[in-house]
């Protein structure tokens, strides 16, 4: 039960975190996205992106998967962080890191498989 209320919350913390993220998509400065996406891997997923990143897809899906077995809301919010990363160093002038954060983004989602994702976090996992 004590699990689940947690996962709610976070799920509920994300989707602010993605309300305020659009918002400064609008304002159109990568810096600061890049600060926010920053803090947020560390918020919602316990580690810094560069050490996820330095894992490889592979490595950071097992380190994420360790303690839970690979928690499918929070392997979809990983998918999802990565994805807007991508996004970001696409808009920064680096396709090499886009390319790397976006084949994390795909390498995460399909490590959900069939499982069942919160359905707030289903939505934005599927958008684009």
């Amino acid at each position: 039960m004590f699990h689940r209320d947690y996962i709610l919350r976070l799920i509920q913390e994300f989707s602010v975190f993605l309300a305020r993220l659009a918002g400064l998509k609008d304002r159109n400065d990568p810096e600061v996205i890049f600060l926010e996406l920053e803090r947020s891997f560390r918020q919602f997923l316990g580690y810094d992106s560069p050490l996820l990143e330095s894992l490889g897809a592979e490595g950071a899906l097992s380190v994420l998967s360790a303690a839970d077995g690979g928690n499918p809301d929070r392997l979809a919010m990983a998918a999802i962080l990565f994805r807007e990363k991508s996004k970001n160093y696409s808009v920064y002038g680096d396709e090499g890191k886009a390319v790397k954060c976006m084949q994390m983004s795909d390498r995460f989602k399909a490590a959900i498989g069939n499982r069942t994702v919160s359905e707030e976090i289903r939505k934005v996992l599927q958008t684009e």
